[in-house]
């Protein structure tokens, strides 16, 4: 093979890889012609379909609650509830809605926890429906929207039927009201431990949780049921409840291990109806606890002070005088525990002398009680629980407190009472009494008035290092008087 020849090869074999590749590319082209005219096509079908869909949205935006009205009957397969609506023009639903809503509002309201129920009806809770509201929604399902969302909505009407669910309202306030005022049967309040002295030994109760309802949280389910469908029966929910823990346990009980303060007063064994209103008083006070932080009142332990409480007539002191009158004596429990709280060295909040010295304690350790106006108050102002033991017999009145000790072992406190003034009783009186019966004679003996303060001293190890005024107490003077009745009958 020449020369000549084999380069006519070398270039007829180039001019066919130069056709090849022509015809590839071409192709290639045409493809990507034809892709783009299909993108562009697409691009602007999506394009109009949204412009559509954006004017039915428009025009649905536009339409008014006339309109809405006037739009035909309600197409078939929709609910209102249980409310069978298809086929049904605006005032006919209404209607028929209505008769169902009526019958709601006349249903029961069932709340029930652990502990018991109580039921109220819906009417009562001030139920409501917007009738109009709910048909207006059945008479636009299937009309609103762009043309692909009224088919899809017409279309799950064919295959099965569909049940709007209206909103519910109701008086929140008045359900918590109601809640409140039958409250008494579902909660129970927490019970603090506690504790009873017998034959020298602490024994402890233990604390009991309470249970309370969480209204708002009670409130917002009853809120999200009315959100399902109801079969327009009683509704009967579970109350959203909260443990309720005690504020002190048993645990806290048997911290109480020391004797904090003691006091005895002697009384006279003659006087029998005296005597057992010292026993009913000292029983009252007796076995009681008090929390930290609690006030204990004697008033409101022991009175009232009548017949059907276990008091009877005995001397008393009212406005400077002796007479008598039921629950006389009892200021001398007051007295007695009035000095155990000096003792455990207790927070005193109210305190009252006698209007006249009275011989079982120094003078400014007494407390007086009197219905209406004088009471002996004070407050456990230590971290534990406080137990009062008291008890009445043999001429005698013991108040022993316990509690836990804090104060130091080498600290201990005396109490002073000293005289600042002394005012004379002066003369003898005669007095005619016609509340007395004619015949009837009462002396009551001279009494020295007086102006004294209470002293608190402290001692560490043996030496004197602070004094502390307690009180000032004023006494009044009375002169020996007789009073002598003059009532006829």
């Amino acid at each position: 093979m020449n020369v000549k020849m084999i380069k006519n090869r070398q270039r007829n074999k180039k001019l066919y890889i130069g056709r090849k590749t022509l015809a590839v590319l071409t192709i290639l082209l045409m493809f990507g012609a034809a892709f783009y005219l299909k993108d562009n096509a697409l691009a602007n079908t999506a394009k109009a379909e949204n412009e559509e869909s954006s004017k039915g949205s428009e025009e649905f935006e536009n339409v008014t609650k006339e309109e809405i009205i006037n739009s035909g009957k309600i197409y078939d397969g929709i609910y209102l509830d249980e409310v069978d609506v298809s086929g049904l023009g605006y005032d006919d639903a209404i209607k028929e809605y209505e008769k169902y809503t009526a019958k709601m509002g006349k249903r029961k309201l069932i709340i029930s926890d652990e502990l018991g129920k109580f039921d109220t009806t819906f009417n009562k809770i001030g139920f409501d429906v917007d009738s109009k509201e709910a048909v207006c929604k059945a008479l636009t399902y299937g009309r609103r929207g762009n043309i692909l969302n009224r088919y899809k909505e017409i279309c799950a009407l064919k295959n099965d039927n569909v049940t709007l669910i209206p909103e519910k309202r109701i008086d929140e306030k008045e359900l918590k009201k109601i809640m409140l005022n039958n409250e008494e049967n579902m909660t129970k309040s927490s019970a603090n431990a506690t504790m009873v002295r017998t034959d020298g030994e602490f024994v402890v109760y233990p604390s009991e949780k309470g249970l309370g309802i969480n209204y708002g949280n009670t409130i917002a389910l009853l809120k999200s049921k009315l959100k399902e469908a109801w079969n327009n029966k009683d509704l009967v929910i579970d109350a959203v409840t909260t443990e309720l823990e005690p504020e002190y346990s048993e645990d806290d009980f048997y911290g109480v291990d020391s004797l904090l303060g003691r006091a005895v007063t002697e009384y006279n064994n003659k006087n029998p109806e005296r005597i057992g209103n010292l026993v009913v008083g000292t029983k009252k006070i007796a076995d009681s606890v008090v929390l930290p932080g609690q006030q204990f009142s004697v008033y409101n332990t022991v009175a009232p002070f009548t017949e059907e409480n276990g008091y009877q007539n005995a001397g008393q002191y009212i406005n400077a005088e002796l007479v008598d009158g039921l629950g006389g004596g009892i200021c001398q429990v007051a007295t007695t525990l009035y000095n155990a709280v000096l003792e455990a060295e207790l927070q005193v909040d109210e305190r009252y002398p006698h209007s006249m010295t009275v011989s079982y304690v120094k003078k400014g350790m007494d407390a007086a009680i009197a219905e209406g106006y004088q009471d002996f108050k004070f407050t456990n102002n230590t971290e534990y629980p406080i137990y009062i033991d008291a008890y009445a017999g043999g001429g005698t009145i013991s108040v022993a407190i316990y509690g836990h000790e804090t104060r130091p072992a080498n600290r201990r406190i005396e109490f002073e009472s000293q005289v600042i003034e002394t005012y004379e009783p002066g003369d003898e009186k005669t007095v005619y009494d016609d509340t007395l019966p004619s015949g009837t004679t009462n002396v009551t003996e001279a009494h020295t008035g007086y102006y004294v303060e209470l002293w608190k001293h402290i001692y560490e190890d043996g030496e004197l290092v602070d004094s502390v005024k307690v009180n000032g107490s004023q006494y009044s003077a009375i002169p020996k008087t007789t009073r002598i009745g003059t009532m006829t009958e």
